[in-house]
């Protein structure tokens, strides 16, 4: 009679929860989905600071060196370092695929393993960042063990400052559709509404829509603050945003914001809103010559904004707002252009920002994260 193997998952840690380098979760192998030849392991991991050593995210097995599967971060760097153990070596895998994980931001990781198809894969935010292959498939093998699966501090290793939350142990090697579906997961996509705290990063750069205080010249009496990109990491000074509606209609906090409406933004620090206007009077960016977007203490209809998903193809655009989305934002007053930025650095190195292109670029690209 054949047998078939019954795919099982289950959600170790819902959260997120608060985790220091000292703590961890241990969850026994008989209280995990049985594993014969290949595993998955997805979770969403905040990073606060951790050693200057390397750092356990997870961990099962009984020692340093039995270790299927296994993630951390890497020295000072917090880049993702997966290994498992085989037949022929204790210590196989990814090393540093990427830059490493910025601190403070929200990422959902996928770790997947297969021994018949011979392959670790690593993905961060549903996109495949690195690989390593096993070459000599009739002879090397991947080792599971009957360990206990550690989340945080697992033997040697300390753990890390930070949060985690939708730790997913699976019994499978999930496809890449799966994993882009373990990411997308609604339940975890929260919904962006009225009076939301949030902040707009430059997908191109990585860096955080914020000011730092220094003015445009405009004339006498008319103060506006100019608007910049400084900074991978969130500034929750600077950085952060509250969401209202345009000027002049009246909304109800709590609401969800549907796309392809008018919306504005305050910030949080100054009491300012996110404000562009017309570039006659040489009213221009310094490096670029574009039009300016700035931060003014009047309310008028300069401040109104249309929000979109982005879409390089269409400008019709339904449903809500959602924490995650790639948005594009147009400047209602000036004929929509589009809110834009790119690796032009000022004087002091913070980055440009103007309005630019009607937002098929990917520099007009901005990914909404509510604080």
């Amino acid at each position: 009679m054949p047998k078939f193997a019954v795919r099982e998952w289950d959600e170790l840690i819902s959260g997120p929860i608060s985790m220091g380098e000292q703590d961890k979760r241990v969850f026994a192998h008989a209280d995990l989905p049985a594993v014969n030849d290949k595993l998955s392991i997805t979770l969403r991991l905040k990073i606060h600071n951790h050693s200057s050593n390397w750092s356990a995210v997870f961990h099962k097995g009984t020692g340093d060196f039995i270790r299927t599967p296994l993630l951390q971060l890497t020295k000072n760097k917090s880049a993702l370092h997966a290994r498992f153990t085989a037949n022929w070596s204790s210590d196989v895998g990814v090393y540093e695929p990427d830059d490493g994980l910025l601190l403070n931001r929200w990422y959902h990781i996928a770790y997947t393993l297969s021994d018949p198809e011979k392959r670790l894969d690593i993905y961060i935010d549903g996109e495949w960042i690195g690989f390593y292959g096993i070459s000599k498939i009739k002879v090397q093998k991947v080792i599971f063990n009957d360990g206990p699966l550690y989340i945080g501090r697992a033997h040697s290793y300390l753990g890390f400052n930070g949060e985690i939350s939708n730790v997913r142990y699976f019994n499978w090697r999930l496809s890449p559709e799966e994993v882009i579906e373990d990411y997308f997961d609604e339940s975890q996509k929260k919904p962006i509404v009225y009076g939301s705290k949030i902040a707009l990063a430059h997908v191109s750069t990585g860096k955080y829509l914020s000011t730092k205080g220094i003015k445009y010249d405009l004339g006498r009496n008319v103060q506006h603050y100019m608007a910049i990109c400084d900074g991978q990491e969130l500034d929750l000074k600077n950085d952060v945003w509250t969401i209202i509606g345009a000027n002049g209609i009246s909304i109800k906090e709590g609401d969800p914001v549907s796309l392809n409406n008018i919306i504005g933004f305050k910030h949080q620090a100054t009491g300012c809103y996110l404000n562009s206007h017309g570039t006659n009077y040489g009213r221009v960016t310094p490096m670029s010559k574009q039009q300016q977007v700035t931060m003014c203490s009047d309310r008028d209809s300069n401040n109104d904004w249309v929000i979109r998903r982005y879409n390089s193809t269409t400008s019709y655009d339904v449903g809500h707002l959602m924490n995650g989305d790639i948005i594009s934002l147009f400047h209602i007053r000036t004929n929509k252009p589009a809110l834009y930025s790119n690796a032009i650095l000022l004087g002091d190195g913070t980055q440009e920002v103007s309005c630019y292109g009607d937002g098929s670029e990917n520099n007009n690209k901005w990914r909404i994260e509510i604080i």
